[in-house]
């Protein structure tokens, strides 16, 4: 019930991830949050905290503050699952600006490293990624770049499940 009450105030997403950018789009509308997918993590004598997201995290330089890039891996797309989460987070936050935490709807859109499809471990993490990020519903895109003035969360979803 409280799900769907959150849902109301909140609207379908389009997450784009690649290693050099991250998207974050409303459907039908031009409301878009793009950063670099970079994170610097302070380490206080409380533990670690956040201390910026994005392209200003790349500028932060000192000797407790390390800075990551969690969708860089030699061999995976995701490198720090707690990290990226953090990222995606964040950005769902930026698009919703209200004091109702958002529970929308999520298209996971991973643009590199797709060759061959998803394992079933990388389904996973891209479904978990949404699902703290507050997703009600997380859908799995594996194609082309997807038009979100143009399609439709219900589009996507239905050509997802049709394949």
């Amino acid at each position: 019930m409280l799900t769907f009450l959150r849902g109301l105030f909140s609207n379908d997403l389009l997450v784009e991830l690649s290693q050099n950018k991250i998207s974050i789009q409303v459907f039908s509308s031009d409301i878009k949050y793009e950063d670099e997918p970079y994170i610097a993590i302070e380490k206080t004598k409380k533990g670690e905290v956040v201390k910026a997201i994005g392209k200003i995290a790349k500028q932060e330089t000192s000797g407790n503050i390390a800075v990551t890039n969690p969708f860089q891996h030699t061999r995976s797309f995701v490198g720090d699952f707690l990290l990226a989460e953090k990222i995606i987070q964040h950005g769902v936050f930026e698009i919703h600006k209200s004091r109702i935490r958002p529970a929308p709807r999520i298209i996971m859109h991973q643009l590199e490293k797709t060759e061959g499809g998803l394992t079933s471990i990388e389904d996973r993490i891209l479904r978990e990624l949404a699902l703290g990020a507050g997703a009600r519903e997380v859908v799995i895109y594996l194609g082309d770049k997807i038009n979100p003035k143009v399609d439709s969360f219900d589009a996507i979803k239905f050509r997802v499940s049709v394949c």
